[in-house]
């Protein structure tokens, strides 16, 4: 008996769930942070024809977003069907989702956003004399009622997840959330050109674009501004590629500078990104991503949007062909533009574009080739600006042409330099073997890599990550005492930054501000730069803050701490680069520095500084082992 008795109190009754409950359930997919509610709000006034659009934001979305257009507007006798849940005005049956041409189609958005937020949307229509103003709160209905408007629609959240309290509390810190929103205004601006847009993000206007702009004004005037863009237009069978891909120069650390569109739908693919990256090649640094916006044409049948509810997630019938026409489109574009060289067959060598060895020696546009040409001389007194206060203790170097000793290895033959002119430095107990017990520098290689002698072992550095790992320890010292020495600038330069690198700026403006920098708000995304570290003085200001502010990002997000992020993105910055050939007295003081790191022997991305080459390991190599 008592066993049938726990069978009743444990059975469980099926029913259907109260409207309010399933919108709530369909929010946490459909409304996954703020950014969400702007892309599908907005989405909804393209759909509605709008040409004009604003998205306002306050508090980096959790406040208030404010979504107004001039489009079509909804009808007072409909506005109510509006929030019931899958009611749409954008398909009729299954058979029209093979051939989408709207964004929206699952009449998710408005309900699942009204049951998470406090809600007012006010709408015309161009035959309607008034408008007609709804309030819902947490899905509950508030009134309805007719209310003087404009044609088109605007609607209004506040408090969003105030009634759920665990995905509010979820939220990441406003400047990662303010983040999210720029990202997706960006995309949609990129994805319509014919339609304008006002983006203002907590009081400050971030962009203001016309509508009726070109995909190469939209591009230039929201990524970049006055960077030169390289066209990417193929045609293949399974689709069309068009948009526009930046020079490697203009890489960034992480991937959010690039837009892909299908059938100008902003979605991610990390196969498609990976078809732009490898278009091209070796020409991208490692860990470095592209700029730029390249849109995918497909048939409707060929795409399907309805894999996940936020339908930023696609799935292609020929996914890998479009990929490898993505990464034939930006090849070509590269190549057209002359960043890629062109080998030219023996018969035509005698070109006046061509070299001696059948390589191209200058772009389409009068330029050298990236990576070919002479190298730019090192700044001689990089050095002495840079150590103004040696520390206490540190070696004085000797000049090598003086005092010179020799000793001749009877065993072997091998000349070994001697006496003062070599330099010493005791070496830390238990610390890996290193270059520390006198060294001979003997020579460099592709003005890059520094050869010394120590004993019988060979050690070659690499004069970038040495010089790196050097000023990235002075310069996390300094940040962290506010002691970083800034140069003033004749004449002060005005940036102009892309949104999201705007919001960057503003998370550490403090921390620029007491690194060196002197940096001020210019109005919109621009900003004013009156000084710049010393150590990063003799580079292009506007260059080295945009490198600088994508390295800060990328490095934060990698959870480096803030003021060693900005340490190590100046010291990455201002290392002598591959081709500056540095003298021998450069180089030595460059090696004791090196030796008198903490970390002597990796750069602090972790690559290595030297590597050894013992004399068994010589021996082994020509069979003597």
């Amino acid at each position: 008996m008592s066993s049938q008795a726990d069978k009743k109190l444990t059975r469980r009754w099926i029913r259907p769930l109260p409207k309010q409950v399933v919108n709530k359930i369909a929010a946490g997919e459909v409304v996954e942070r703020p950014a969400a509610v702007v892309k599908e709000l907005v989405e909804n006034s393209m759909d509605a024809g709008a040409d004009r659009i604003e998205i306002v934001i306050e508090k980096s979305g959790s406040s208030a977003i404010k979504i107004i257009d001039n489009g079509c507007g909804i009808d007072a006798d409909q506005i109510e069907i509006a929030f019931s849940r899958h009611a749409t005005s954008k398909i009729s049956g299954f058979d029209d989702l093979n051939d989408l041409a709207t964004y929206g189609f699952r009449g998710e958005a408005l309900p699942s956003i009204a049951s998470v937020a406090q809600f007012r949307m006010v709408s015309r229509t161009t035959d309607a004399d008034v408008g007609q103003e709804i309030i819902i709160e947490g899905g509950v209905l508030q009134g309805v009622q007719p209310i003087a408007a404009q044609v088109g629609t605007q609607v209004e959240i506040k408090n969003l997840f105030f009634n759920t309290p665990a995905r509010r509390k979820f939220l990441k810190s406003e400047t990662t959330e303010a983040r999210h929103i720029s990202r997706v205004a960006t995309a949609l601006a990129l994805g319509r050109p014919d339609i304008g847009f006002t983006y203002t993000l907590n009081g400050r206007k971030i962009f203001t674009l016309p509508s009726g702009q070109s995909s190469a004004e939209r591009v230039a005037s929201v990524l970049a501004p006055r960077e030169r863009f390289l066209p990417v237009q193929f045609e293949g069978e399974q689709a069309t590629i068009e948009g526009f891909v930046g020079p490697p120069q203009l890489a960034q650390n992480n991937r959010q500078s690039l837009y892909l569109f299908i059938n100008n739908r902003f979605i991610q693919s990390a196969t498609l990104a990976h078809g732009v990256m490898s278009g091209y090649g070796e020409l991208l640094p490692p860990r470095k991503f592209p700029v730029g916006a390249v849109h995918i044409k497909v048939n409707a049948g060929e795409v399907d949007v309805n894999v996940h509810p936020t339908k930023i997630e696609v799935r292609l019938a020929a996914e890998r062909e479009i990929h490898d026409l993505i990464h034939r489109a930006v090849k070509e574009a590269l190549r057209s533009d002359g960043i890629i060289p062109t080998f030219r067959s023996s018969a035509n060598a005698h070109s006046p574009s061509s070299s001696p060895s059948g390589n191209s020696a200058s772009s389409s546009h009068g330029g050298r080739i990236r990576g070919i040409g002479s190298p730019q001389p090192v700044n001689h007194q990089f050095f002495k600006e840079l150590f103004e206060n040696p520390q206490a203790g540190s070696v004085v170097l000797t000049s090598s042409s003086e005092n010179d000793q020799f000793s001749v290895n009877k065993e072997t033959g091998e000349i070994i330099e001697t006496g003062e002119n070599l330099v010493g430095h005791e070496t830390a107990s238990g610390a890996p073997a290193g270059p520390t017990d006198g060294f001979r520098l003997i020579g460099r290689f592709s003005n890059l890599y520094l050869i010394l002698q120590v004993g019988t072992d060979l050690y070659i550095v690499d004069q970038h990550t040495a010089h790196e790992r050097v000023l990235y320890e002075e310069m996390v010292r300094r940040v962290d005492e506010q002691s970083v020495n800034g140069q003033q600038l004749l004449f002060p330069v005005q940036v102009e930054l892309s949104p999201t690198q705007m919001a960057v700026y503003v998370e550490a403006a403090d921390l620029f501000n007491s690194s060196g920098f002197t940096i001020s708000e210019f109005g919109g995304t621009m900003v004013n730069v009156e000084a710049v570290p010393v150590i990063l003085a003799k580079k292009s200001p506007e260059k080295i803050l945009l490198k600088v502010i994508d390295d800060f990002a990328s490095l934060r997000k990698s959870g480096l701490d803030l003021k060693k992020a900005m340490a190590q993105s100046m010291a990455c910055r201002a290392a002598v680069m591959s081709g500056d050939r540095l003298n021998d007295k450069e180089a030595e003081f460059l090696i004791e520095s090196l030796l008198q790191c903490e970390n002597a022997y990796a750069c602090p991305h972790g690559r290595p500084t030297f590597i050894k080459l013992t004399r068994d390991d010589l021996d082994k190599q020509f069979g003597r082992g």
